[in-house]
């Protein structure tokens, strides 16, 4: 059973869309009171706008500097000593082309291998 005292949360929403409503007309209809009403809201999203321009640029630079951390860990990682160590961290196209010719080249003699020692 709900109290008296206090309205359930549709019967709540309605007295506030009622309400809202209600404000709305009565500014509409008051030239003054709307001008001080725009006059608010203006003010209001102009301080809002710069409180929200500061946390953006925080946030832009805690970004920044997320990741240029990030990216100066992956360069400080000690390399595996059986990796060919690069110029850059990370690999080029070109040394892709011809990492992958090499691989190439290689399954190519190890099927020549490979059949050579089949005809024996």
């Amino acid at each position: 059973m709900t109290s008296n005292n206090s309205p359930n949360p549709i019967q709540q929403g309605l007295r506030i869309a009622i309400g809202a409503t209600a404000s709305a007309v009565e500014t509409i209809q008051d030239r003054e009171r709307l001008n001080q009403k725009i006059t608010e809201l203006t003010r209001d999203l102009q301080a809002r706008s710069e409180i929200w321009a500061q946390k953006g640029a925080l946030t832009e630079d805690e970004a920044k500097k997320m990741i240029e951390d990030f990216f100066n860990q992956k360069n400080n990682v000690p390399k595996s000593s059986n990796t060919k160590p690069s110029g850059g961290s990370t690999p080029s196209s070109q040394d892709l082309r011809s990492l992958t010719q090499e691989v190439i080249n290689l399954r190519e003699e190890l099927n020549k291998l490979n059949s050579k020692s089949s005809e024996n």
